[in-house]
């Protein structure tokens, strides 16, 4: 298998029988349940027949026979998925639409034991988890488009497109349903950037509880903003579930923990309700919209920015002036700090892939002390280097605040313990010491006596302290 793309993809998963499947987002027009379908005589048999759905007549195909998996069995958890390209609606018959999630491209892995060409590639994710066969819903809309029934029913809806009744069905927008603390909200799809796993994000000191911290992701900061407070609501415990949505209002990306991502769907100005006027935070929902007899409440993408704009504006814009004045000088730059053996320690930023939670480590026969093990990192194998064992001869002693940063050198992942990450800190030239005029200080002399200065870039003045910055370069030589 080799790769496949070049760009990260945002899609559903779903299952039919006992094997997982997923479609880009970009073509899904909403999920409906599974309504009254009238068979079609004399069509292929994976062609399960035709619905109505809002006055629209939408054909409906069965994967599970096309793909000879097993016959369809209605149940509560069936949904089909409508897909729509070029005008052209299709509906697609599910067992159960599972997440909502991003899928990064080193996770794709193209197929090549199939003849269909719809099948794409083969999706790995966590290490236990089933594998996803990655289906182009363009090439289905493609074949469907070549069946005479569904060529009759594409001319007729191009038709009737140009009544007054078909316009209004246009105007509709697609909205992704979320759970947050019990609570059932609407996204407006048009705000959001994509769709992320849960990674631990980095506190930085702030005045305003409306930020919990901050994330790097793909080497972009996002500020993570407390929804919760705002809504609120409790904090859940962490899970498989948990995503975070990366949001954007004019430009400025921001990012907002969720509990479940539980589905996608479409719908046009009259069906969104408002809110009664007495309602609390009235100027962060634009109303609510009925789902599968539910309600959603809409978050107003914009408004809510507007709500914690004072807390992270002018950060995000500081952050982006004075990363042009580090291109143009070289004065500042951007370090994670943690903390090994009681002592401070930091990383440029720029080698930081990301931070997680500490995976299952599987210990390997090894003659180098440091080497703690290797981890499964969505499909990745990569190893888990205990820095405090390189560095001052034994192990980290890890707990529930420990972490692992992950360093990307080269094409070449490994991740680095942490005992606890403490945040994301700017740092000016002036108060970096490289490590070879740290021999002309005597208390710096002494702060480092103890430890192997190879590893070891630079030391950082920060107000009384004395950070020590590593060299990841160095430890991927060893």
């Amino acid at each position: 298998m080799s790769k496949i793309g070049t760009l990260d993809l945002n899609v559903i998963i779903f299952q039919i029988g006992k094997q997982n499947f997923a479609f880009s987002l970009d073509n899904i027009k909403e999920i409906i349940k599974v309504p009254s379908i009238t068979p079609v005589p004399l069509a292929k048999s994976h062609v399960a027949g035709l619905i109505n759905l809002r006055g629209e007549v939408i054909p409906v195909l069965n994967l599970r026979e096309k793909y000879k998996l097993e016959s369809y069995i209605k149940s509560e958890d069936a949904r089909i998925i409508i897909i729509e390209k070029n005008g052209f609606k299709l509906g697609v018959l599910v067992d159960k639409v599972l997440n909502i999630s991003s899928i990064e491209q080193a996770q794709m892995n193209e197929c090549k034991i199939t003849t269909l060409e719809e099948v794409k590639a083969v999706i790995k994710q966590k290490e236990g988890d089933k594998l996803i066969t990655f289906i182009d819903s363009d090439k289905i809309v493609e074949e469907s488009l070549a069946l005479s029934v569904f060529q009759k029913i594409n001319i007729e809806s191009a038709i009737s497109k140009m009544d007054e009744n078909e316009q209004k069905v246009s105007k509709q927008e697609r909205y992704i349903l979320a759970q947050i603390d019990d609570q059932n909200y609407a996204l407006n799809i048009a705000n959001i950037q994509e769709i992320i796993r849960f990674s631990d994000y980095s506190a930085v000191p702030s005045e305003s509880d409306d930020i919990l911290g901050i994330i790097n992701l793909r080497n972009e900061i996002i500020p993570i903003i407390n929804i919760q407070k705002l809504l609120k609501a409790n904090n859940k415990e962490i899970d498989d579930e948990t995503k975070i949505v990366i949001a954007n209002s004019s430009g400025i990306k921001f990012g907002f923990v969720v509990d479940r991502i539980l589905s996608v769907i479409s719908a046009n100005e009259e069906e969104i309700k408002l809110l009664p006027t007495v309602a609390n935070f009235e100027n962060i929902f634009s109303g609510t919209i009925k789902s599968d007899d539910k309600m959603y409440i809409i978050l107003n993408i914009e408004k809510l920015f507007e709500k914690v704009s004072n807390a992270i504006y002018e950060e995000i814009k500081n952050q982006k002036e004075e990363a042009v004045e580090m291109i143009k000088t070289g004065d500042e730059k951007q370090v994670v700090l943690f903390e090994l053996n009681n002592q401070k320690f930091a990383i440029d930023i720029q080698k930081v892939k990301e931070i997680n939670r500490i995976p299952s480590i599987i210990k390997v026969p090894n003659e180098k002390m440091y080497l703690r093990g290797i981890a499964n990192l969505r499909g990745d194998v990569i190893a888990i280097i205990d820095l405090c064992s390189l560095l001052y001869g034994e192990e980290t002693q890890l707990n529930d605040s420990s972490r692992v940063i992950i360093v990307e050198l080269r094409g070449e992942k490994f991740g680095i313990l942490a005992k606890k990450v403490l945040s994301v800190s700017k740092v000016s030239a002036e108060n970096v010491v490289e490590v070879e005029q740290t021999f002309e200080d005597e208390y710096m002399q002494e702060k480092l006596s103890s430890l192997d200065i190879k590893y070891i870039k630079a030391v950082i003045k920060q107000n009384d302290d004395l950070i020590i910055q590593i060299d990841p370069d160095i430890i991927l030589e060893e």
